[in-house]
């Protein structure tokens, strides 16, 4: 269903004091337990107004319960330019013509 799309994935939070994770990447392969993608995690602790961003592409599988949202992305997105900005208090990265990402709480 999602084989071959960027995406940006949303993982659930199953503490209160967990840090919010984002994965932004593409997938190469999901079954009915994992997604197997490649990208770039976003971490923000709570309080936190900048994110810890992965330098370099990592490769893993997530599992599907713990996956909480899923949002499809233009295949133009060029994951190693992430632009983003931060406003009030959220962050926002921006991709040309459509609407930002969000990566707060």
């Amino acid at each position: 269903m999602f084989k071959g799309k960027k995406v940006k994935i949303r993982l659930k939070r199953f503490a209160q004091d967990q840090k919010t994770r984002i994965f932004v990447g593409r997938v190469f392969d999901m079954n009915n337990d994992w997604v197997k993608v490649e990208g770039k995690f976003f971490t923000l602790a709570k309080g936190e107004q900048k994110p810890r961003i992965d330098k370099q592409r990592r490769t893993l599988c997530i599992p599907r319960e713990s996956i909480s949202l899923v949002r499809i992305l233009p295949d133009t997105l060029d994951l190693d330019n992430l632009e983003y900005s931060i406003e009030d208090t959220r962050m926002l990265v921006h991709i040309k013509g459509v609407q930002p990402l969000s990566i707060s709480e």
